[in-house]
């Protein structure tokens, strides 16, 4: 028993990160209308960025989270008022063609700059006990760093102005814009939240695992599984499906195997597209 709660606190802590990839995606699908393909490739940029800024700076890990917050919502913001605007009201199929594009381009540029070596952030080496559990350092701490960016987002949509003028773009832009809401501003501010949370993802990645051009085709498949079993929109949702996730990976990694683990994203999509295509929850 004591192994099994091991487990499930292992599972969450992992579903914590899986949950910070899975919001972001679903912040820009819901509220932009765009499928970032793209969006795992910012989740490697941010793990870059925190061994880059490692190496060279010997800035701290930690402090590396906190400055991608802002370096990537910039970047996304910029990319989303010179490239993706324009895509807001064409068909789904030229948004999708458009990150897919931007996805190859991402990673073999990382590829050629960085080349196929993988890197690590060592930091927080080991463990501790607690009540007769092991937990690594390194997974304990970015599951508070999740949790608090996590705490940070829901107050921002739910207190903030500017929040509130997100939620109202999402769910009616044309009434939102009769009712005096700058829905372009909304949309760019949206993107570059979706895309900041990519990149604290990817920075809190590097303190647990290796890094290298091609993870973020990984992480852009949880995220889709996330917001599947969520509900488009969601961001509850998303939460909820990457805990749901997490615990998942961790008991078949347990008692089955880390490659049948693997699967588990795909397996979810298809049994919710078969049986509840909303999600678990509406968007």
């Amino acid at each position: 028993m004591t192994n099994f709660i091991e487990i499930l606190i292992r599972g969450v802590m992992l579903g914590s990160l899986y949950a910070l990839v899975g919001m972001g995606l679903t912040l820009v699908w819901g509220v932009v209308g765009i499928v970032n393909i793209a969006h795992g490739e910012f989740v490697m940029l941010g793990a870059y960025l925190a061994f880059w800024s490692f190496s060279l700076l010997h800035l701290n890990p930690l402090l590396s989270v906190v400055l991608a917050i802002p370096v990537f919502f910039f970047a996304g913001t910029m990319i989303h008022k010179r490239i993706t605007e324009r895509l807001t009201k064409a068909p789904e199929l030229s948004a999708l063609i458009l990150t897919f594009g931007m996805s190859i381009l991402i990673w073999n540029l990382a590829q050629f700059f960085w080349t196929n070596t993988y890197r690590s952030v060592p930091y927080l080496t080991g463990s501790f006990p607690f009540f007769g559990l092991v937990f690594a350092k390194s997974k304990t701490v970015s599951f508070f760093l999740a949790i608090g960016i996590t705490a940070a987002l829901f107050a921002f949509l739910k207190y903030s102005r500017l929040g509130k003028g997100i939620r109202a773009t999402s769910q009616n832009p044309e009434v939102a814009l009769v009712c005096g809401i700058n829905t372009i501003k909304m949309r760019a501010v949206t993107f570059g939240m979706g895309i900041g949370l990519a990149g604290a993802a990817g920075a809190i990645v590097s303190l647990q695992w290796v890094i290298f051009p091609q993870m973020g085709a990984s992480y852009v498949s949880k995220a889709f599984a996330i917001v599947v079993l969520g509900g488009l929109g969601n961001i509850q949702g998303a939460l909820a499906g990457g805990l749901i996730i997490g615990v998942l990976e961790s008991l078949v990694t347990q008692y089955w195997s880390a490659k049948m683990a693997q699967i588990i994203p795909s397996m979810t999509i298809l049994l919710i597209l078969l049986l509840r295509p909303t999600g678990l929850f509406k968007r």
